[in-house]
């Protein structure tokens, strides 16, 4: 998918959540739904539960609601490049460590045991998709989990979705074995591999299987779940 100039979510973050609320109305869900599939999978793959936890490229926080939700108890952090963005983050979810990843001393904290990435690579120039992982990579504590979700570029539905989305005009999807390869290329060892969101709302009867399906590379995103040694 050519890119078509370097999106700057700070232009979007007042309205970015009407804006994906309307172009999702395809698949009948509000955005919301979406964060809460990928938080309650996560939870699904991390055990035991983790203690400290960074969303990676946060936005304007709305799998942090989920985050919060469903790992009481930990301490939760999100980072992103758009200071827009974490204010918004900021009013929905009062409390929550947020800070602009790359500014000086944003490296002054302690190791995560859970970084969730959701959506970003996808915004992420190839060349410096590597770079990007490193530095997710120096934010794991030992032993700590990182779980990717990434839209599946084998599905017609989602590419059609990603090549009309405003915010998704320099997007660049990678299939999972690109993601795999640089998550062995950061040291990382892969623990699984599923695909998700099969089922747009009036299949909702069905999503029942979903869990049972994941080995198809068919749903909308994929996961990666990795490890640090």
């Amino acid at each position: 998918m050519a890119r078509h100039g370097k999106v700057d979510f700070d232009d979007f973050a007042a309205e970015y959540t009407e804006i994906l609320d309307d172009h999702l109305r395809f698949f009948g869900e509000e955005s919301g739904y979406f964060a809460e599939v990928k938080v309650r999978t996560t939870r699904d793959l991390v055990c035991p539960a983790p203690q400290r936890i960074l969303e990676y490229g946060c936005g304007t926080g709305m799998s942090l609601i989920w985050l919060a939700a469903l790992f009481p108890g930990a301490e939760l952090s999100g980072c992103d490049i758009s200071e827009k963005s974490l204010r918004v983050a900021a009013t929905r979810i009062p409390g929550v460590d947020l800070f602009v990843s790359g500014k000086e001393g944003d490296m002054d904290r302690k190791p995560f045991d859970l970084i969730f990435v959701a959506g970003v690579f996808h915004h992420v120039a190839p060349a410096e998709r590597g770079q990007v992982l490193a530095d997710i990579r120096r934010r794991m504590a030992l032993g700590g989990n990182l779980v990717i979700f990434e839209h599946n570029p084998y599905n017609p539905v989602t590419r059609r979705l990603v090549s009309t989305c405003s915010f998704d005009r320099d997007a660049m999807l990678l299939p999972p074995r690109e993601l795999r390869a640089l998550l062995a290329g950061a040291g990382l060892e892969v623990r699984s591999l599923r695909y998700t969101l099969f089922f747009p709302a009036f299949l909702r009867r069905l999503r029942c299987l979903e869990k049972s399906m994941g080995f198809l590379p068919l749903g909308g995103q994929y996961c990666i779940h990795a490890t640090s040694g």
